[in-house]
């Protein structure tokens, strides 16, 4: 690796361990997960506006994972969001970044564990034990771990009254007989029951709801259940003295057996609503994926060259729909009344089939630390059949070839320069029910990314990324005659910002800042009822992440985080805006020693200036914002 990439895996750090510190950890303010604590600008479901998941870039270890069910931190030390200037040189990018998933470490062949105990948000509490259990010494490890968790996560995060029971278990085994060949599996199973559903509320006209309490205002027996399972395996060979084989087979699933909707229609400003009742039968989701790649390396003086080969590909299996909605009157929205659970009638499901296999070829040069010049092409073959009742069956097929390129170069000992351009392919879905076009396969979705920006190290411990982008996606809604069809352009532009390391002595800050917005463009829009500013998509947001160990007493440390999020599209047609969002979290930790083991305890007030505005959540409607609330994990090394 030279000195013009960015960032070191986390996996060299172990989650969980007493010594975490994602503020202190950081390499960029855009987006880190280490164990429970999450900081930076994005995240897993959203980039520059986009949410690089539902898109299909996701990674484990930097191979290609279609992710379904969720992952627990039995198998991942946590995320990596690549974006910018960490993704040069980075095989195989894609428009909106890459979550960049890292398995567990295994550790050196001595036995370890780390066992944490948390409390809170409001009723969430939990008890997580992960270890690494030697085999065979160094050469075959058993990483493994167990939790139980009442959650209290909601669609907007955290909220007091609704809470879902968590069982996890999860283990990554690794085999390395030598330093050639290392294989590696992931075993991940998530039992999430008694779900609460949280009611979302869809107003009569262009304003937001009146305030309401927030508090638990669901129905008491809708309750939700999901079955989150991930398998795979990985292998990493060296071939010979220039080839190196990587591969990784997946499958991901999500199943729900059962879950609710609890909607408010048409709500008023006075309170009142039509409250509507949604059950759903079983809703799944398989996927296989996986990715073979060949990897030579060739070296010649300050040269250093690969050349990559890659097939990738991933085949998916979802049922969804067949529920049925039931009309239990007006209502206020804020009141929580508890209705009866009605008697759904399911109908028949959506089976949907869809298939994505790539073959590609990449070129990168590394020249010192001076230059890092990445090229790529793929070849793309989608595939996509959906079978919906009393409809024909819908196909859709696609072979786009795909291509990529990016460039940095060091100018001055400081100052690193870089630009990028890469297309991407996306799943577009299909008409929803409501649609004059109900199962109807919208064409697959390409996109493009186009960035470019300087990072500049203020001191050896403290550096400064600023960059531009743009981001295009075809724009899919319903017209006047309530046909879901392309209507535009989603264009997204931005300035990003990141300030990470240390400030000063013993302070260490990882500050972020979007401007720009997200734009849709294209004929007639205005007739159609879409605005030109793309729903729920601010035009602004910033982070501040501030740790402080104390001097005096070094197990001590103070933290501090800030997020600005500024006004919100919070409808289709621009007419109702979500308020600007600013919260204060302020908290601790406090390092020691029990019984010769390594400890820490954390606590944090979030929210602490109990911001209280209406969220969309990226759907139509609203839900209130969490209130103030604490948290607190211990985290003990054995």
């Amino acid at each position: 690796m030279t000195l013009l990439l960015i960032g070191s895996p986390i996996g060299a750090l172990r989650a969980q361990h007493a010594t975490d510190n994602p503020v202190a950890s950081a390499d960029d303010a855009f987006g880190l997960t280490i164990g429970l604590e999450t900081i930076g600008l994005y995240g897993p479901n959203g980039v520059r506006g986009f949410n690089p998941q539902v898109a299909g870039n996701v990674r484990i270890d930097g191979l290609y994972f279609d992710q379904q069910g969720s992952l627990s931190n039995r198998v991942v030390e946590g995320s990596t969001i690549r974006v910018g200037i960490s993704e040069v040189g980075y095989a195989f990018p894609a428009p909106t970044g890459i979550v960049d998933y890292d398995l567990r470490n295994p550790g050196d062949g001595t036995p370890k564990a780390s066992v944490v105990a948390s409390d809170g948000p409001f009723a969430a509490r939990g008890a997580s034990a992960d270890g690494s259990v030697p085999l065979m010494g160094s050469e075959l490890q058993l990483p493994v771990g167990a939790s139980y968790q009442i959650s209290s996560q909601t669609p907007v995060g955290a909220y007091p009254g609704y809470t879902a029971t968590v069982l996890n278990v999860g283990a990554t085994p690794q085999w390395k007989p030598n330093d050639q060949l290392t294989v590696r599996a992931i075993f991940d199973w998530t039992q999430t029951t008694h779900d609460d559903t949280m009611p979302v509320i869809f107003t009569a006209g262009n304003f937001l709801p009146p305030d309401i309490a927030r508090r638990f205002l669901g129905q008491d027996w809708a309750q939700s259940r999901n079955l989150s399972e991930n398998y795979g395996g990985l292998l990493n060979a060296k071939l010979s003295r220039r080839w190196t084989l990587t591969a990784g087979l997946f499958r991901s699933v999500s199943d729900n057996p059962y879950s609710y909707s609890d909607l408010y229609l048409n709500a008023e400003l006075n309170g009142y609503a039509e409250h509507w009742l949604v059950g759903y039968p079983d809703q799944s989701v398989a996927s296989n994926s996986g990715e073979v790649r060949l990897t030579g390396h060739f070296q010649a003086g300050s040269w250093n060259q690969n050349i990559v080969l890659l097939a990738r590909g991933r085949d998916t299996w979802s049922y969804y729909g067949g529920g049925d909605a039931v009309d239990v009157g007006t209502t206020l929205i804020g009141q929580g009344a508890q209705t009866a659970e009605p008697r759904f009638i399911y109908s028949a499901r959506t089976e949907d089939h869809t298939e994505l296999w790539s073959t590609g070829l990449a070129y990168r040069a590394q020249w010192d630390a001076r230059a890092d010049l990445a090229l790529g092409l793929q070849r793309e073959s989608y595939d996509k059949q959906v079978t919906a009742p009393d409809a024909p069956v819908a196909r859709l097929t696609d072979n786009p070839l795909r291509a990529y390129a990016s460039l940095a170069t060091k100018l001055t000992s400081r100052l690193t320069a870089y630009a990028g351009y890469n297309q991407g392919l996306e799943d577009s879905g299909v008409a929803p029910n409501g649609a004059e076009n109900r199962g109807a396969v919208l064409p697959a979705t390409r996109t493009w990314q186009a960035d470019a920006g300087v990072r500049l190290l203020l001191t050896p411990k403290l550096k400064l990324i600023a960059g531009v982008f743009e981001i295009n996606k075809p724009y899919f809604n319903l017209d006047t005659n309530n046909v879901d069809r392309e209507l535009g352009v989603q264009q997204a532009r931005g300035i990003e910002f990141s300030l990470s390391g240390e400030l000063i002595n013993h302070l260490n800050v990882t500050a972020g800042a979007l401007l720009g917005q997200v734009t849709i463009i294209g004929p007639n829009l205005n007739a159609e009822g879409v605005g030109r500013d793309a729903f729920g998509q601010p035009h602004d947001q910033a982070i501040i992440n501030a740790d402080y160990s104390i001097p005096k007493w070094p197990a001590v440390s103070v933290d501090v985080a800030l997020i600005h999020i500024g006004a919100t599209p919070a409808s289709v047609n621009d007419a109702v805006l979500a308020p600007v969002l600013n919260t204060l979290s302020l908290g601790s930790r406090y390092r020691f020693v029990i019984h010769g083991a390594p400890a820490t305890l954390r606590l944090q007030a979030q929210n602490l200036n109990n911001a209280e505005v209406w969220a969309t959540a990226y759907t139509p409607g609203f839900y209130m914002f969490p209130p103030r609330s604490v948290f607190g994990y211990l985290t003990v090394d054995i």
